[in-house]
């Protein structure tokens, strides 16, 4: 099957989703549509197949009925997904054209999968949320999800203690995770949405790695696993980070929650804290490493389930990344929109990535794009862990506290 697509936005990761897309033969005709004509023009130019710039006020419904009119799939990059995500969904419903976006944020998440019923009647198929997260996020959880015979509780997480080091620009998601800490975040509690309180202690025991707290944060894959997987008990997201920063920062989502401090200045003081120079943070941070417990991948899904009558536990994450953060988010919308072309996704309705498209299909795609810190096969970009039963699960927990306490010894 091929198609023309119309990309809205072009800021980084949708030139970088435009310049993907470009490759594919399945792609007959490609418009970059933005606010800004020359956004649109430099975007267009640096595409390797033909595509048309042109310019979109994303407030005008109307016109932006009649430009999608034109295209067989939409990628809407356009920035906040609070703001653009569902005005966008009811054009397309309304123009009669499929539709995948980046929607990072939970209210919106859960407002737009809510239009299912609308979008099945105009037989239009919208995936939610294909990005880094969810999306990359909502493939791994379904490599998780397909180990087990029944799944009580799912749990991404963020491990900003390694990202504070790492080359993508922390600095610049600071502000976007104190957002996620401020006000009350969505969880799935007893099988149903529910409000929560960010940065609440979150425990897990990660499979051959052993135990470790993690901080609550509202995120949409506590959403999107819900409306995924009805049948599970929890789902809820969480941040790695050491337990000296988890004073510092629900300081400053107090002052953001009491309209004390502006989120940018927030974000600005957790990215202080968090790449802090000289040898006393480089101490610190080597010590709590032995405090909080193991190291953990940058970013997973754990699951908790049963499997041939036992309680299990898996674990999903990725052996190598796209080395910047415009890939990491803009390559898996384009290769959504690529296996959406193929006719990969199972029909019309809203849905979430990890029930759009099959996780084999997506991640044999997405490996050679994968090369942070060195290219991976396909066959090894995911890293699976699992503890077979609760009786291994507590012994790799002891192994792992010996361990540090030897460490801790010899130090």
């Amino acid at each position: 099957m091929h198609g023309r697509v119309l990309l809205l936005g072009a800021g980084g990761t949708g030139a970088m989703a435009a310049r993907a897309l470009s490759h594919f033969d399945a792609v007959t005709g490609l418009v970059v549509a933005d606010p800004d004509r020359n956004a649109a023009a430099r975007t267009a130019l640096a595409c390797r197949a033909d595509a048309e710039a042109t310019v979109v006020d994303a407030t005008d419904h109307a016109a932006l009925v009649g430009l999608m009119g034109r295209a067989d799939v939409v990628l809407n990059c356009l920035s906040p997904a609070s703001r653009f995500g569902l005005p966008v969904l009811h054009a397309a419903i309304e123009a009669g054209t499929d539709v995948l976006d980046l929607c990072d944020d939970p209210d919106a998440a859960c407002d737009m999968l809510d239009c299912d019923a609308e979008a099945r009647r105009a037989g239009v198929t919208a995936v939610v949320g294909m990005g880094a997260s969810p999306g990359v996020s909502g493939m791994l959880a379904a490599c998780v999800v397909s180990r087990l015979d029944a799944v009580e509780r799912l749990v991404v997480g963020w491990n900003i203690e390694e990202a504070a080091n790492a080359p993508l620009p922390f600095a610049a998601d600071a502000a976007y995770w104190i957002t996620q800490c401020t006000g009350a975040i969505p969880e799935c509690r007893d099988g149903a949405l529910a409000e929560g309180a960010p940065l609440s202690d979150l425990p897990i025991a990660y499979p051959g790695r052993g135990r470790r707290v993690l901080y609550s944060v509202g995120h949409p894959e506590a959403v999107t696993f819900h409306y995924s997987w009805p049948e599970v008990r929890e789902a809820r997201c969480g941040l790695v980070m050491p337990a000296a920063w988890i004073g510092p920062l629900r300081k400053l989502r107090e002052e953001v929650d009491a309209g004390a401090m502006p989120v940018e200045q927030a974000g600005r003081k957790l990215a202080a804290l968090a790449t802090g120079d000289g040898w006393i943070e480089d101490m610190v941070a080597s010590l709590a490493h032995l405090v909080d417990g193991p190291r953990l991948p940058r970013c997973f899904v754990l699951g908790e389930g049963v499997r041939d009558g036992e309680k299990r536990t898996v674990a999903a994450s990725l052996a190598a990344t796209p080395p910047d953060a415009a890939s990491l988010a803009g390559v898996p919308l384009a290769l959504g929109a690529l296996l959406h072309l193929r006719g990969q996704t199972p029909g019309p309705g809203v849905m979430a990535p990890e029930r759009a498209f099959e996780p084999e299909a997506f991640f044999r795609l997405f490996a050679p794009y994968c090369t942070l810190p060195g290219p991976c096969p396909a066959n090894r970009l995911i890293a699976m862990a699992e503890a077979e039963t609760a009786q291994e699960a507590t012994h790799n927990q002891r192994d792992e506290q010996k361990k540090f306490s030897l460490t801790a010894s010899s130090r």
